[in-house]
């Protein structure tokens, strides 16, 4: 079962006019703790601002927060994905792309954001299930017509002869002991 963008995905977006100023973007991120917001212009998405865009472009180049617009430094346009996306296709754009967001959308529509860290925090579970499925296959190895070299899973010593005894994969000497 493949997992998806959209049940990854942060839902209820936060949303700013272009005309909104960089210290009003950061008070709504601070009150939401948040670290982007997405541009909206008529309706339609037309930026994001994210608290790296804040101290880049405003901040470290001693800039008003007050008297800069959203429009001044977002990035834009939008980088979208849909949402019956897979999450590798997710991870592979925003590496190529260099981006930690990207903005989920279905039928021209925002109904999500999906981040780095939305990523992070279904890749424990990602890793159970490939540990699983890895352990499934050394299971149905029945033994081996020749020698299998590897790590022996008993004492995690290394041989050139494993021998495959109730899925796990044994050196000679703990052969023996078993």
């Amino acid at each position: 079962m493949e997992l998806s963008v959209g049940d990854a995905m942060t839902r209820g977006v936060i949303y700013v006019p272009p005309e909104e100023s960089i210290s009003g973007v950061a008070e709504i991120m601070k009150k939401n703790d948040i670290d982007s917001v997405i541009v909206i212009d008529k309706g339609k998405g037309v930026g994001m601002v994210t608290d790296t865009d804040i101290i880049v472009n405003v901040v470290a180049e001693g800039k008003n927060p007050k008297t800069v617009s959203v429009t001044d430094v977002m990035t834009s346009p939008l980088l979208t994905i849909a949402p019956e996306k897979d999450i590798d296709d997710a991870t592979n754009m925003m590496r190529e792309n260099g981006v930690k967001r990207l903005v989920v959308t279905q039928s021209n529509n925002i109904i999500g954001i999906i981040t780095v860290f939305d990523l992070i925090a279904v890749e424990p579970a990602v890793h159970t299930l490939i540990k699983e499925h890895a352990e499934w296959d050394i299971a149905d190895i029945s033994s081996p017509a020749g020698t299998i070299s590897g790590i022996c899973e008993v004492c995690g010593n290394y041989s050139e002869n494993l021998t495959n005894l109730n899925g796990r994969l044994l050196g000679e000497d703990c052969m023996k002991e078993e």
